[in-house]
């Protein structure tokens, strides 16, 4: 009788980590294109608040969104505010947008199998929009789920570590956040 192995093959995907007030957010690294200082955007007519209106990248009209007004926190720019360039799918094709945050932290590996669900509570950020959780231990280790250090080594101390909460941008797209301000390319950039 053959015996059967049973092996549970991590999926390790990086993201980029960011402030949003307090709270640490992540995005998947392979849809950034670049990460830029705060800049005042060209404002855009009967917009919702959180647009902050467009950029033009390198002959590249791109809107920017302020993720801590989407997501209903405190917005002040400071020496620290920068602009994630993300690239998103719509349904009109894949669309490049800026995303404000307070500042960006640092790069991490996750393992997607393993993530935490999203709370069942009502929170700053739609539980829809969430991938999953997961907890970066002060030694800047990216876990998800605590017992994954505990069975390694049972004998070892768990370490306290804070949550990241992984953004999945593509539904930021469909719920029509982005739908709102994709067709932008035959808006007029003002200087200054």
């Amino acid at each position: 009788m053959e015996e059967k192995r049973v092996t549970q093959e991590s999926e390790m995907k990086e993201f980029l980590t960011f402030k949003l007030g307090k709270e640490e957010f992540a995005v998947a690294i392979d849809r950034v294109q670049e990460i830029r200082g705060w800049e005042k955007p060209s404002p855009l007519p009967n917009v919702p608040s959180y647009v902050k209106g467009v950029v033009d990248l390198r002959g590249t009209v791109v809107p920017v969104l302020d993720l801590r007004e989407r997501f209903k926190l405190p917005a002040e720019v400071d020496p620290t505010t920068v602009v994630i360039v993300v690239q998103i799918l719509t349904a009109q094709g894949e669309r490049v947008v800026g995303l404000v945050v307070d500042a960006v932290s640092d790069v991490h590996a996750f393992d997607m199998k393993s993530l935490q669900p999203p709370p069942d509570i009502s929170s700053s950020v739609d539980n829809h929009f969430m991938q999953g959780l997961a907890t970066i231990t002060e030694s800047g280790k990216a876990v998800t789920k605590a017992q994954d250090i505990s069975q390694k080594d049972p004998d070892a101390k768990v370490e306290k570590g804070h949550m990241v909460i992984l953004i999945d941008i593509d539904r930021l797209a469909t719920d029509g956040l982005l739908e709102q301000v994709a067709n932008v390319d035959d808006v007029p950039l003002r200087n200054g």
